[in-house]
């Protein structure tokens, strides 16, 4: 199983056909995200205890299960200096229905 956790469909992803499920992370973190082969997308993250280092732990366990991982949507002004420091890289992808996003993307393989 999944550090994720069981993932299960988000209603709005659904209806909008994003492929974005609800996951609650034993680690602490809850969300949307998409798990598409070794890539695993985050749309939106929270902490169910924020300060005790569930974020951190989070994204090293994304690391260690998928070979790319993108967050996109970084809306928090903390969020990206830690993904820097956590080896992401700034990073624009286009959808395939044409929408732009930006967001931070990190490879195992670079």
């Amino acid at each position: 199983m999944s550090f994720l956790g069981e993932m299960i469909p988000d209603p709005v992803g659904v209806v909008l056909g994003t492929g974005y499920m609800r996951f609650e992370s034993a680690c602490g973190i809850d969300g949307l995200a998409k798990v598409t082969g070794d890539r695993l997308d985050i749309l939106a993250v929270a902490a169910r205890t924020t300060g005790k280092g569930q974020f951190r732990k989070f994204i090293t366990l994304a690391k260690q299960e998928f070979k790319t991982v993108c967050v996109w949507e970084d809306w928090n002004p903390i969020l990206g200096p830690a993904l820097a420091r956590y080896g992401f890289t700034p990073e624009k992808e286009i959808q395939a229905d044409g929408e732009v996003v930006d967001g931070w993307r990190w490879d195992a393989d670079k």
